[in-house]
């Protein structure tokens, strides 16, 4: 059914950037579909592809303005003769995740039940379908990609991590190593101990230099 489509398509735009001033719901009934990169999107009648969406626009109406032709746009009956094989792709997607949860071994179904959302399976199959025309050809394929974008997913978040830690160190008292830093010492301006600590000292303990005053500094 058409509603069952659009559901299908709707499930594609879990991805969809959240800054993106258009909605995933209203470029579904307008006969897109989510592609990637950034705010890419195709028809799934014509094959229409349109992107770079600003604040104002009306799907329904820049699909017809580029792709004046398409059938469903003009709101013919386009029954189950999409130009693209959408009942195809999603068939395939279904029966490998399907064939996928049945049949792994527990180890690696719990390393899936723990760390990946269902769309993001759902994404990998369908943009393996779409780019190269071709299913996996095995469970250990999918679950090997499965496990590349988790790898990539954890180190961005790492890296994230660890600008986090760089930034509290940064922030740290390097005497006491509990309050934040609070006092630039003058002249060399290092900005390294909080203001108990600074009391207690005559050199800096990053350049050993002589501490000849010091200034009072609050971290945003």
């Amino acid at each position: 059914s058409q509603g069952y489509e659009k559901v299908r398509r709707l499930r594609t735009f879990w991805r969809w950037p959240a800054t993106s001033p258009v909605s995933p719901r209203d470029l579904v009934k307008a006969g897109f579909f989510f592609v990637g990169p950034s705010d890419e999107v195709q028809c799934f009648c014509c094959g229409g592809v349109l992107k770079d969406w600003g604040p104002g626009d009306c799907p329904v109406a820049e699909h017809l303005k580029f792709f004046p032709s398409c059938e469903f746009i003009c709101g013919e009956d386009v029954g189950n003769q999409e130009m693209l094989p959408f009942h195809e792709i999603f068939d395939a997607v279904d029966g490998q995740l399907l064939s996928l949860l049945q049949s792994m071994d527990g180890a690696e179904a719990n390393v899936l039940e723990m760390d990946f959302d269902f769309c993001w399976a759902v994404n990998l199959v369908e943009n393996k379908y779409r780019l190269t025309g071709t299913s996996y050809l095995s469970e250990s394929e999918l679950i090997a990609d499965l496990l590349q974008a988790d790898r990539e997913e954890r180190e961005s978040r790492l890296s994230t991590e660890e600008q986090l830690r760089r930034l509290q160190e940064e922030r740290m008292c390097k005497v006491c190593m509990d309050k934040d830093v609070s006092v630039v010492f003058v002249p060399c301006g290092h900005l390294v101990a909080c203001g108990e600590c600074a009391l207690n000292l005559r050199l800096c303990p990053i350049c050993r230099a002589v501490i000849q005053n010091s200034v009072r500094t609050f971290m945003s």
